[in-house]
């Protein structure tokens, strides 16, 4: 059955008359909803990938952002949702004006704003008191790119070959000894949106030169979890990390996070370590997900490219 037949069969349960057109299908698949009570989205989650408690942390998490900060966070319409005789599980989120930023169109503000938002959203973690039965994944090095990677191995990725492993094996083994010896100390690792980029900003209007949030919704907690703080850096550079403005956007980003959070030299010196870190996470989801809209064979490539900088000093350098 397909997800568009599982989708409007949820719709016709929650929302009697409703009717479901596809969105985009990434992680999990979204459809547009029309004739409810008002414009909604509906997230059809893929089979056995997150369960029931799960979901509901989600949106306890979202819910609490939105009573507790200024930032504009997705609104839930409905909690989990079940298809009986699939067992899919779906949630409704109200539609929202406006649209993701293209990777063309990012600039230091769009970074900045990341940053200021990043930083809300950990103040919120650490003193937010989570209900009973709170449960999200952990964004570990083994669950990233170690040996239970929850996307796949990047070893596995798309267009991955012999030379491009021998290329990454010595950088990926230097990111797991350093970020593994970072520590989970509460000041670095915590309750983290886990996907914070641009393409999660929905924004009817410019960032604001300023580094607020205002402008931009945040959306798709679906990889809400518990990780290293920094990681929200390298989620925000996710299939930019070849730009060459990249050291500048890590600056716009530090910089807004500082006026919020503190951020110690010695946690940011770690960037270029979680950068590359994302990237091979995301090399190996795409190994899993040829028909994601990012797919693309020169990623591996890219990675290799990334690789070598990183080995040699230079990603995040402006030299």
């Amino acid at each position: 059955m397909s997800d568009l037949e599982v989708a409007q069969r949820v719709v016709d349960g929650a929302l009697p008359g409703a009717t479901v057109e596809p969105l985009l299908v990434s992680e999990n698949a979204t459809f547009r909803v029309r004739g409810g009570p008002r414009p909604a989205v509906l997230r059809l989650h893929r089979p056995g990938y997150v369960g029931d408690a799960a979901i509901a942390s989600e949106l306890a998490w979202i819910s609490a952002l939105r009573r507790d900060t200024a930032v504009p966070v997705v609104e839930p319409l409905s909690a989990v949702l079940v298809d009986p005789p699939t067992g899919r599980r779906a949630v409704l989120f109200a539609e929202l004006p406006g649209g993701p930023v293209p990777d063309g169109s990012l600039d230091s503000g769009h970074f900045a704003a990341l940053g200021d938002i990043a930083a809300t959203f950990h103040d919120h973690a650490e003193t937010w008191s989570r209900p009973a039965g709170f449960t999200r994944f952990t964004w570990d090095v083994g669950a990233t790119i170690g040996a239970r990677p929850r996307w796949g191995s990047w070893r596995d990725g798309l267009a991955v070959g012999v030379a491009h492993r021998r290329a990454i094996a010595p950088a990926a083994a230097r990111v797991a000894e350093r970020i593994a010896g970072f520590g989970r100390a509460p000041d670095r690792f915590g309750l983290i949106h886990g996907d914070l980029r641009a393409a999660n900003l929905l924004a009817d209007r410019g960032p604001d030169p300023e580094a607020s949030a205002s402008g931009f919704t945040v959306i798709d907690f679906d990889d809400s979890g518990f990780g290293w703080y920094l990681f929200e850096f390298a989620a925000a550079a996710s299939f930019v990390e070849t730009d060459p403005r990249l050291p500048e956007w890590a600056a716009a980003w530090t910089a807004a996070y500082r006026r919020r959070r503190d951020l110690p030299d010695a946690h940011v010196a770690l960037l270029p370590d979680f950068v590359l870190l994302r990237r091979l996470q995301l090399l190996g989801w795409l190994g899993t997900h040829g028909h994601a809209l990012e797919a693309d064979p020169g990623f591996a490539d890219g990675t290799v490219e990334l690789a070598q900088a990183y080995l040699a000093g230079r990603l995040l350098s402006s030299a």
